[in-house]
């Protein structure tokens, strides 16, 4: 039974890395599992048996989330974004309480605040970058050249999967390979007609992540033991500064076939709201379903913590 719930919060965290503006580790973080992720990663070695039970199923999850929705995801986005990532932002908000209680009742120090401020401007950063790059790579030149960028770009994505709050595609898309990585081949690992080119990307991009996520495991889990109130700091400015980069991510339907394609709606915002005003309706039920059930959820698992 515990290998399926694995597979299945692998599952979430999956879409985390398809969904602009969603980080893998928050969602780890609001399932519960982002302390054991990053213990098990960092002590696969000295721990081999242990960490490979509770890392297979989950990344098994991942992989069934990443490899099979991205299309899906991809067709949900542009029939209409703010109906999706509304609800996202909702999943999203919905365990600030917690984060904030993991904090502690003690006065906020100096420090908390900077890591909050430093961890929102990052944020907001990689936003304004993947703004105001318009390069937009489709495709990878085959060569060892090639084979080297795709391994570093998955060591970079690998943080984006443990620190919580920075997005992967949000990253990726600063970077302008979203669409060549994300889109044209994970989106479409299962056409053999081009099974050749795909592995290419594929196999360095799932090599630097792994390489990344070992390295990168260790670093965090000191920060969590020895600046607990600043790592959870830390990580509301990222959620915070998260929120605005999906909502920054919604389109506008009606301007375009594909998502990719489509006008975001902060160009029009009003216009938008007066025209669509049950799309509107639906999609903030959406957002406040989704703080509900997140919320709840985490209450839960207080209490039970708590008796």
């Amino acid at each position: 039974m515990t290998f399926i719930i694995l597979i299945c919060k692998g599952f979430l965290i999956g879409l985390a890395f398809i969904i602009p503006g969603l980080s893998g580790g928050t969602v780890a973080m609001y399932l519960g599992v982002y302390e054991k992720l990053v213990h098990a990663i960092g002590k696969i070695f000295k721990e081999f048996r242990q960490s490979l039970a509770f890392l297979v199923p989950l990344f098994l999850g991942i992989a069934i989330s990443v490899i099979g929705l991205a299309a899906l995801l991809g067709i949900l986005l542009s029939w209409n974004s703010w109906l999706v990532l509304m609800l996202f932002i909702g999943l999203l908000l919905g365990g600030v309480p917690n984060l904030v209680r993991e904090m502690g009742a003690k006065p906020l120090r100096p420090s908390m605040i900077i890591a909050a401020l430093l961890a929102f401007m990052a944020v907001v950063g990689l936003v304004i970058g993947a703004n105001l790059y318009q390069g937009n790579q489709t495709v990878f030149p085959v060569g060892f050249g090639s084979f080297v960028w795709i391994f570093l770009l998955g060591m970079v994505s690998s943080m984006t999967m443990i620190v919580p709050g920075i997005s992967g595609s949000a990253l990726l898309m600063t970077l302008g390979v979203y669409t060549a990585i994300v889109t044209n081949v994970i989106g479409h690992v299962f056409d053999f007609s081009v099974i050749g080119y795909n592995l290419f990307v594929l196999i360095p991009f799932a090599l630097g992540i792994a390489v990344g996520i070992i390295v990168f495991s260790n670093l965090i889990e000191r920060m969590m033991k020895r600046h607990p109130r600043q790592f959870y700091a830390a990580v509301i400015g990222f959620i915070t500064a998260s929120v605005i980069a999906i909502f920054l991510e919604i389109r506008d339907p009606l301007t375009g076939a594909s998502y990719s394609d489509q006008l975001p709606i902060y160009h029009h915002f009003w216009d938008y709201v007066q025209t669509h005003p049950l799309v509107i309706a639906l999609g903030v039920v959406l957002l406040i379903g989704g703080y509900v059930l997140v919320h709840y959820l985490f209450h839960r698992k207080n209490l039970h913590s708590d008796s």
